[in-house]
């Protein structure tokens, strides 16, 4: 007899259910949210030789999870996190209980059916934590930015906001508040603290930045990745992480589609269209490749197929349309330069291949 385990993973504990190959409940209960507690719990009521698959829903927590039991010598899988909440919803009542009945389940159903989630290597997490801290805190200086330039608009306090850097922006915050004085507005006091923050922020941001570019650097792949126009440490680095085995994609066009590039469709009866792009997957790599797009059609001042392709479609459909198709070219370029191990070719083009791309 062989058994399928679903796993309803929470912060403390973790609710367990293990049914039989005919979808009949065998045993099922809660252990704390510790791989070792987690296998101790099934090894204990079923035989490990019969368990045929556990399975977890993708989450924060089920890395570490999925690595503990697979080192315990079961057969984990982690299952990707929109299909298994669809189908856990079907259930009336919302409990740990009866998601873990529906978890396994859906394992039950077999792989053939199931959309699984492949797990980073270690390097490749500690890699993404940094570039998700850094994230963190480029947002975070952009909104205290934004911040600071609204506490002082209505006062007539005006900061300029072009060609700026960290020194910059903060002396002009200055001359504003001094102006501000001469006004009889007194905000110093309000604004410097907000100030002090954003100068300490960017000094950490300018430290993890480094340390991206470092780890890019010493990276073979990444260095072949940046040969690509657009790409530089932080797109590299975003993208080598997020996809960590290139092997598990049979085509390169699939990278598009896993990070959420390509259209989605609705069909329905005698409707079908599509509906924008299905912004699956990882939305920082997205973010990143759209980013790199953007560079490559609007910066990059030398000539190449990608670009003029770009170019002219951004001529005939608009530029944000054009980024989001030059940012999936790009995901699908760099698959494929991976899996060839080779560095990005520069193509001349003739007067007649750049005859009318130039951005209007």
């Amino acid at each position: 007899m062989k058994y399928y385990i679903g796993l309803d993973v929470s912060q403390k504990q973790t609710a367990i259910c293990v049914v039989d190959g005919a979808g009949k409940v065998f045993v099922e209960g809660c252990a704390l949210s510790r791989p070792l507690d987690i296998a101790g719990w099934i090894t204990n009521r079923v035989d490990a030789c019969e368990v045929a698959k556990v399975g977890l829903e993708a989450g924060n927590m089920s890395s570490w999870i999925y690595t503990g039991l697979v080192k315990a010598g079961l057969p984990a899988m982690c299952l990707e996190a929109f299909q298994a909440h669809r189908f856990i919803s079907t259930q009336r009542n919302k409990t740990d209980k009866n998601d873990a009945r529906g978890l396994a389940q859906l394992v039950r159903m077999g792989e053939d059916f199931l959309k699984l989630v492949t797990v980073r290597s270690q390097a490749s997490q500690e890699a993404r934590a940094l570039l998700s801290m850094r994230e963190h805190l480029v947002s975070q200086k952009a909104s205290l930015e934004n911040h600071i330039c609204g506490i002082l608009k209505p006062f007539g306090l005006m900061v300029p906001r072009g060609d700026v850097c960290a020194e910059t922006f903060r002396d002009r915050v200055l001359e504003a508040l001094c102006l501000a004085e001469d006004r009889g507005v007194h905000i110093q006091a309000i604004v410097m603290p907000s100030l002090d923050v954003y100068r300490s922020s960017r000094e950490q941001l300018s430290l993890l930045t480094s340390q991206v570019e470092k780890l890019a650097k010493h990276d073979p792949t990444c260095k072949r990745l940046m040969t690509v126009p657009g790409v530089g440490p932080v797109v590299a680095l975003s993208f080598a992480t997020a996809v960590d085995y290139p092997e598990r994609f049979k085509k390169s066009a699939d990278v598009g589609a896993y990070f959420g590039l390509t259209p989605r469709q609705y069909q329905s009866g005698e409707t079908d269209r599509m509906v924008g792009i299905s912004k699956r997957g990882d939305p920082m790599v997205r973010q990143h490749l759209v980013t790199a797009a953007t560079v490559l059609l609007m910066s990059t001042k030398k000539w190449c197929p990608l670009k003029a392709w770009g170019v002219k479609l951004a001529k005939k459909h608009g530029i944000s349309k054009a980024r989001v198709a030059v940012a999936r070219k790009l995901a699908i370029l760099m698959h494929r330069m991976w899996i060839n191990k080779q560095d990005f070719q520069w193509k001349t083009m003739s007067a007649k291949e750049l005859e009318g791309v130039a951005l209007s």
